[in-house]
């Protein structure tokens, strides 16, 4: 696992070396963690500048268990430890997510504030972008193209580690031309927009069954499945047991393809 940690780490600094940068932004999420991060990070010189995505919002209170974006300057050792270490200590967990962005990090602290929030039907709720289990499927099929746009325009590139621990880098769509500004809005969703969210954590709680089902398959993999089943079931309008439902359609699918193997 450390050299997979210690390979990410070079490649970050070698894209951060080509755009000319001398930072990396890391957003750790501090939800279900007994130990809080802050008086760690606060005790770091020089400071790292950093924000909490729960700052002026009815959520403000739960500092301790909210999303940070810290801002780490490749050129100082102290700041590089820190990061060595966060990724080292959290790097197994869906914990972690790394962007390499030059917006200024006042602007980008806001905008990605806004991005953690999402509106629907009349009602406020917090868009886990930052878990990295749930931001490749939000840009496959949750997202509109313009929805999509906002995520991608502030960096050069996202990055985090898959469910099999493989390193994922999702190039942005920033320009030096383009005009910064403090977008602090939330992400508007439709019905089928929110039923596709709800629907990534539904499939992730059939991940286990699915791995027994399909044991050739990588973790990847088996959500993919799991998605997709989870998706049929919501087409079907089934409201049964779900986990029943997924046993049922893997055995067919999985016997579809020992049929194919012989």
């Amino acid at each position: 696992m450390q050299e997979i940690y210690e390979q990410w780490i070079d490649q970050l600094e070698g894209l951060c070396r080509a755009a000319d940068l001398d930072h990396v932004d890391l957003i750790v999420d501090q939800a279900g963690s007994d130990i809080s991060l802050l008086p760690a990070l606060e005790a770091i010189e020089p400071a790292i500048p950093w924000f909490s995505f729960f700052s002026a919002t009815p959520e403000e209170t739960l500092l301790p268990h909210a999303p940070i974006l810290m801002r780490i300057s490749l050129n100082d050792w102290h700041h590089k430890a820190w990061l060595e270490e966060i990724i080292e200590q959290m790097g197994h967990m869906p914990r972690l997510m790394l962007l390499i962005s030059p917006i200024p990090f006042d602007v980008l602290t806001k905008t990605l504030q806004g991005l953690s929030q999402l509106e629907w039907g009349g009602q406020s709720g917090l868009l886990r972008f930052y878990d990295p289990r749930v931001l490749p499927q939000l840009f496959a099929s949750v997202l509109d193209s313009e929805q999509k746009q906002r995520f991608l325009s502030l960096a050069l590139f996202w990055s985090w580690l898959d469910r099999d621990q493989r390193i994922a880098w999702q190039p942005g769509t920033y320009g030096s031309d383009q005009v910064l500004e403090e977008v602090n809005t939330p992400v508007v969703l439709t019905d089928t927009q929110f039923d596709r969210l709800g629907c990534i954590s539904d499939a992730q709680k059939l991940i286990g069954i699915a791995v027994k089902a399909f044991s050739q398959l990588s973790s990847e993999e088996c959500f993919v499945r799991c998605y997709h089943v989870v998706l049929q079931a919501s087409c079907e309008n089934y409201f049964g047991d779900l986990n029943a439902y997924a046993v049922d359609k893997f055995a067919v699918l999985s016997g579809a393809i020992g049929d194919e193997q012989e």
